[in-house]
């Protein structure tokens, strides 16, 4: 994963700087009975609540809290997100849009424990939610360089066996409520109605681009055709290499799709659309962790079709989210929901022959990669049990203690 280096470098900063572990015993209702107003306005809110609350409040450690919460002050400080007379905390701020994230909903009693009025905690949200997209360029990166593409695709040869893949290319449908005017925009394949995002991310599931925020029955292709990382791929900004995409993008231009029906005439071609699918599963991954953490975006309610900036500035600000939490290895908060997808139609017969250069070449990488590969080959079994490892290895002890 190719991260910015003056960020991560920062991260570990944050991680020598404390490491040594802060005994919390305290619960937020012993503080809110014990200590007064004047008093709690002197202590960070990280300071007052102990390690048990954090975490099933926030879904994140105190040290990955303390890490956000100073890469919003830091931005806030020097940026023009708010007015020099708003006096809001921004550590409140942060912890208030954490929370919302997290459970889809921001009760009273928790603004009220962070010192925050109710009714402008929406604004809150919106605030930090503007931040942490603007943070994005820093935390979602695409590999820029040939050694990092290059660690990037070695993943994905070693799990899968398919050469020069950098990416694994797919949409992120989040429920949404549309105006019964729009309900034909916003219904998708998969019959719910929905915003789309699209995602690319690297084999281990951390997040390389996130754009294209659009209505739910937008086509795949029409989304990626249109997406700044696309016509980085068509200036051969990233070299000879591909994402692989789903049946929807069968012909998209730089996206590797598993091969039809049809031309499933050899072992290789059976063997290349079987490694296809176990690295596409890897999506079912990344969309569900994304879900469990963030419950936010399992329904970002009421939409419109032409001012979707608010749903996507949320999306946005998760993913950056999910990017810092991979890097701390923090565990999901219950047990992981594979996101469920419908099978894409595939293309017709006559959109296929406008392809034949690309199939030829892919067809080519074919016999070289798979044509020995046999039905019993590890590639099938032991690099699968490798992909499952490598996306559940923060699933296992996913839940947080009661002790």
């Amino acid at each position: 994963m190719s991260y910015a280096g003056a960020v991560w470098h920062a991260v570990q900063d944050d991680l020598y700087r404390n490491s040594e572990p802060t005994a919390k015993i305290r619960t937020s209702d012993s503080i809110n009975s014990a200590t007064s107003q004047e008093n709690r306005e002197l202590l960070s809110h990280l300071d007052i609540f102990d390690d048990y609350f954090l975490s099933q409040c926030f879904y994140f450690s105190r040290r990955c809290l303390a890490f956000i919460s100073d890469c919003i002050k830091a931005r806030i400080q020097k940026d023009v997100f708010r007015s020099d007379s708003d006096a809001t905390p921004v550590e409140a701020m942060t912890l208030a849009a954490l929370y919302f994230y997290a459970h889809g909903f921001l009760p009273r009693k928790i603004t009220d424990a962070l010192g925050l009025e109710h009714a402008s905690a929406s604004d809150a949200v919106n605030t930090v939610s503007k931040v942490l997209e603007d943070m994005s360029t820093d935390f979602i990166t695409f590999p820029a360089t040939y050694d990092a593409r290059m660690g990037v695709a070695q993943g994905f040869k070693y799990i899968s066996g398919i050469p020069n893949v950098v990416g694994v290319l797919g949409s992120l449908h989040v429920h949404v409520k549309p105006s019964p005017s729009e309900e034909h925009l916003f219904l998708n394949r998969r019959g719910y109605h929905s915003v789309m995002v699209q995602i690319i991310s690297d084999v281990d599931g951390n997040l390389l681009s996130v754009e294209q925020c659009c209505p739910g029955g937008t086509g795949e292709q029409a989304v990626w055709e249109s997406s700044s990382i696309f016509q980085e791929f068509n200036r051969l900004q990233h070299g000879q290499s591909w994402v692989l995409g789903g049946k929807g993008l069968s012909k998209a231009k730089h996206v590797l799709s598993p091969l039809e029906s049809s031309r499933l005439k050899t072992n290789a071609t059976r063997h290349f659309n079987n490694a296809h699918f176990q690295v596409w599963k890897s999506t079912q991954h990344v969309f569900g962790s994304l879900k469990t953490r963030f419950r936010c975006l399992q329904s970002l309610g009421s939409v419109v079709a032409d001012n979707l900036k608010p749903v996507a500035r949320i999306v946005n600000a998760c993913c950056v989210l999910h990017n810092i939490a991979k890097k701390f290895s923090e565990p999901l908060p219950s047990k992981l929901v594979l996101e469920h997808f419908h099978p894409d139609p595939e293309m017709s017969q006559e959109k296929q022959e406008n392809f034949a250069d690309i199939d030829e070449a892919i067809e080519d990488m074919i016999e070289m990669c798979f044509e020995k590969s046999g039905p019993e080959e590890q590639l099938g079994i032991k690099n699968t049990e490798d992909t499952e490892k490598r996306h559940n290895q923060n699933d296992q002890n996913s839940h947080f203690s009661e002790s």
